[in-house]
């Protein structure tokens, strides 16, 4: 299992490009998008968009992100959500944007030993406390860490990428 993470988009249609070609070098069999797809860009970008979206071959999920709106859904392939679950590697991974869940307030679901993945900050990061995993994704189209990243989740762990396909970071379960 390889689950492709991304997320702050902010309607960047280059910046989606560059993300497609990466799903293809990577052939995950998930990808999760965390969160605000528009809000940024043109509104004229939101059909270019979709269309990137529609070439992703592979089980996409969607989370709302606090500059997503209900309508935004009309164009894509698939709706978006409030948040994914998924139970893999042996833990429970609990997708979200992160304006309302993130590693100062966890969902009451998650246990130690389960993961935290979220946007929303723009910087990518990595953490453990109380025996749960942490990972802000960072940003692939407005970074605050000057590096628009993304990460790979698989049964060994956790790998954050660039743009470009440079492996950044590795850190086990």
């Amino acid at each position: 299992m390889k689950i492709f993470v991304f997320s702050d988009l902010h309607g960047h249609t280059d910046a989606m490009q560059a993300v497609v070609g990466q799903i293809k070098q990577h052939n995950p069999n998930k990808v999760v998008f965390c969160g605000d797809l528009f809000g940024g860009w043109s509104a004229g970008s939101r059909q270019t968009i979709a269309e990137y979206f529609a070439q992703i071959d592979a089980t996409l999920y969607l989370v709302r992100g606090n500059n997503d709106r209900y309508t935004d859904s009309v164009l894509l392939p698939t709706p978006i959500e409030d948040n994914a679950i998924m139970h893999h590697f042996g833990r429970t991974l609990f997708f979200t944007h992160g304006d309302l869940y993130n590693k100062w307030r966890v969902p009451p679901v998650l246990r130690s030993g389960d993961v935290l993945v979220h946007g929303h900050t723009h910087i990518a990061g990595y953490s453990k406390a109380n025996g749960l995993t942490t990972i802000s994704v960072g940003s692939v189209a407005l970074p605050r860490d000057n590096t628009a990243s993304y990460v790979i989740l698989q049964e060994d762990g956790i790998s954050y990428y660039d743009l470009l396909g440079n492996l950044l970071l590795t850190k086990p379960w």
